[in-house]
């Protein structure tokens, strides 16, 4: 299977972070005054899965409190980005039951799939921190876009894995990284750079205490790695420069073209049941 770059297939993304990043451009607020929660209220989708038993992904808009990210998700729905990335997703798999895909106010910078709801929510707040995150880099809207689509196409594994039962022997968030970094990663300097800043925006580890040990998420470094393994992996020519400038340990680097061998097979073989065309 040839997993396509999102970025050639979905070109409304381009257009919506412009318009992201205008509205950035207002004051911070404080991330820490805002309150925490385990997960937003679900948002619920407008249309139900066809008799026939067939779903496909659908978009959502609830409401929102913040009037920024109010303003935000309207840009967000004036540019159709939900619906570009829906559109290309039907095109490519077939699911069981609808899948949702939504923005929501979160009360923290995450992302979610609700199994109970079969939807995946983007939390507006993971939009002004990977702002943030990326403030001083030379391309920042491509940068924030290509972390968002990532952290997207992450929630989206999750989804796949619970309305298609795809048995996962290792830890689950591994699994989604690697699918999220393949259909992106096509090989194509867009679709690499897409993946690797994907990795790039992932929040700091901070203090690593007991329970960023036992965490179902790796650590940020590892999945740093192990997202750059399979870029590396596919293509050791192009990219050789990391090993020499040290992005990529040359213990590691010398086992990636294997393991991104073994990764794209083992996705392969769990989705062609369900692939279209």
């Amino acid at each position: 299977m040839t997993f396509r770059s999102a970025r050639t297939l979905v070109p409304t993304l381009a257009a919506a972070a412009l318009a992201l990043l205008a509205a950035c451009d207002e004051p911070a607020r404080d991330a820490d005054a805002r309150p925490r929660a385990a997960a937003p209220a679900p948002v619920k989708a407008e249309r139900q899965p066809p008799l026939e038993g067939a779903g496909e992904f659908v978009v959502a808009y609830g409401e929102v409190e913040d009037t920024v990210y109010a303003r935000w998700q309207r840009e967000f729905r004036q540019n159709e980005y939900l619906e570009g990335i829906a559109l290309w997703l039907n095109g490519w798999i077939a699911l069981p039951q609808n899948v949702t895909l939504a923005f929501a106010q979160c009360g923290e910078p995450n992302a979610y799939y609700q199994e109970d709801d079969h939807a995946v929510l983007l939390c507006l707040e993971l939009v002004e921190e990977l702002d943030a995150i990326f403030a001083r880099d030379p391309d920042q809207e491509q940068a924030v876009e290509d972390a968002l689509l990532f952290t997207l196409l992450h929630e989206v594994g999750h989804a796949l894995v619970h309305v298609l039962e795809i048995p996962v022997t290792g830890r689950e968030e591994d699994a989604v990284d690697q699918l999220a970094a393949l259909i992106l990663a096509d090989g194509t300097e867009d679709g690499d750079e897409a993946a690797l800043n994907g990795v790039r925006g992932l929040p700091d580890d901070g203090q690593l205490d007991e329970l960023a040990f036992a965490d179902e998420h790796a650590l940020t470094a590892q999945r740093f790695y192990n997202v750059v393994c399979l870029l590396y992996g596919q293509d050791p020519d192009a990219y050789a420069s990391w090993v020499e400038d040290g992005t990529l340990p040359p213990e590691r680097a010398e086992r990636c073209p294997v393991e991104f061998e073994r990764t794209a097979r083992s996705w392969d073989t769990l989705l062609a049941p369900y692939l279209k065309g």
